[in-house]
């Protein structure tokens, strides 16, 4: 399941890539710390709403470019499970009405965070220092903006992965 996250985001980067105004300026952004390293992402923003059926999804996505598969943030909620709407407010990985999943690439190296890591880390007896969660503090026709944080895991392993831990999470994308 730790997957879903990437095929999400690189399928928001191939259904926006095509799109005029993809490309924001920089007052949009997607910007964090990662361990104690400033990253800012303004080259692509965006956020894509989705619906099948009664499951609605939010994708969001900052990355240096609309072919960046290799460095870029984002992360992916649904209401799959319960069927409540997507609007603005605080949703966490411990959540059992929406999916919340998140992934960081850096140089080719993804770092995951969201539900399937926690789990993970409830069945090895591991600890997560500070699970994923997201704040939208709103939505409108255009934009989506909100807050983020949370420890990743390289490949999603909470046991041998290396932790990277993301403060001061911030976007205002475009929407898709």
């Amino acid at each position: 399941m730790k997957k879903i996250i990437s095929i999400a985001i690189i399928s928001i980067i191939a259904f926006t890539s095509c799109k005029k105004g993809s490309s924001g300026s920089n007052k949009y952004h997607v910007s964090f710390t990662v361990n104690g390293t400033n990253k800012v992402f303004t080259g692509y923003v965006a956020a894509h709403f989705d619906t099948t059926l009664n499951t609605v999804s939010l994708t969001v996505l900052g990355a240096d470019s609309s072919t960046a598969f290799d460095n870029y943030f984002g992360f992916y909620l649904d209401n799959y499970t319960g069927g409540a709407p997507i609007i603005s407010g605080q949703y966490t990985d411990a959540m059992t009405n929406y999916t919340l999943l998140s992934n960081y690439t850096v140089n080719g190296v993804e770092h995951d965070a969201g539900q399937t890591v926690a789990s993970e880390a409830v069945i090895n007896n591991v600890t997560i220092a500070n699970h994923f969660k997201a704040t939208i503090t709103s939505i409108t026709s255009t934009t989506v903006s909100g807050t983020f944080s949370g420890d990743f895991y390289q490949d999603g392993d909470v046991v041998n992965g290396t932790k990277l831990t993301i403060t001061n999470g911030d976007f205002y994308v475009l929407r898709q």
